[in-house]
């Protein structure tokens, strides 16, 4: 059976995509834009705003999109989701939870992949915290198990041909790397960047604040605020073992990952 992808040409579902194509799986590509779908990889044209019998048309091509996989006869559905997303307290777990209920109750098996922190989050942002020393946060001394957007995609990957080959999966997976403080972010930074870097902790209303005042909306800031604030008491914490049950490996070294970000920042001055 092939293996759709929606969200096929986003940050995470290509490269979802191009590791299936590896395993020679037969994928089929499902976006808005399909002229953005590589050569060689069928693709078919899905909006989440449409409606389920367009959307079918594509999969037999959020509700919309589980109404339309359940009208086209697919058997199971996997959805990227957030780390214990029926309990946490992230303020961005609200739709992931929604979403998981309406899956839960609508007959399909179902595959719920509960990211973590992607790694890349911190890092692709490395540049402002390299020229003033510091990274601003909320978390404090708070522990988070992020992953790189490899290690995810790849756990998907994993669990998608474990459930297109009907083998035994589990409904859901809580997802994490290594689990690593800000402090020690700040301090792997600062042993590549060959300068002193520290974690700038404060309270979540004066981050965010600071966050406006790098441009972002202010419920954009207050929601930025309001994770880092979770995760200070632990809510993207989580041991790395379905991680390594999905991947057959170690995640990638988050500190080789740091390395080669700061390579990258500086590098780009």
């Amino acid at each position: 059976m092939s293996i759709a992808v929606s969200a096929s040409t986003g940050q995470l579902g290509k490269v979802v995509v191009d590791l299936l194509v590896k395993k020679n799986a037969q994928v089929v590509a499902l976006a808005r834009d399909t002229s953005k779908v590589p050569a060689g990889i069928e693709a078919r044209k899905f909006d989440y705003k449409s409606d389920a019998a367009t959307l079918a048309a594509s999969l037999a091509g959020h509700k919309a999109a589980v109404a339309a996989a359940k009208h086209a006869g697919v058997t199971t559905v996997l959805y990227t989701s957030i780390l214990r997303a029926p309990t946490t307290e992230l303020g961005i777990s609200t739709d992931h939870k929604a979403t998981e209920e309406y899956i839960a109750a609508s007959g399909l098996k179902y595959v719920f992949l509960r990211n973590g922190w992607y790694l890349e989050n911190w890092t692709r942002k490395l540049a402002p915290a390299l020229a003033h020393g510091a990274i601003l946060n909320a978390i404090g001394g708070g522990k988070v198990s992020p992953a790189t957007r490899l290690d995810f995609a790849e756990a998907a990957v994993a669990a998608a041909i474990l459930a297109n080959e009907d083998k035994p999966v589990k409904t859901a997976y809580e997802l994490g790397g290594e689990t690593i403080t800000i402090e020690d972010l700040a301090a792997e930074v600062s042993v590549h960047a060959g300068k002193t870097v520290v974690s700038a902790a404060v309270p979540k209303d004066v981050y965010a604040k600071q966050l406006e005042g790098f441009g972002l909306p202010a419920p954009v800031a207050a929601l930025f605020a309001q994770c880092d604030d979770a995760a200070s008491r632990g809510a993207l914490y989580v041991e790395k073992t379905d991680m390594v049950e999905l991947i057959g490996h170690e995640p990638y070294s988050w500190k080789l990952h740091v390395k080669e970000a700061v390579t990258a920042a500086t590098a780009a001055k």
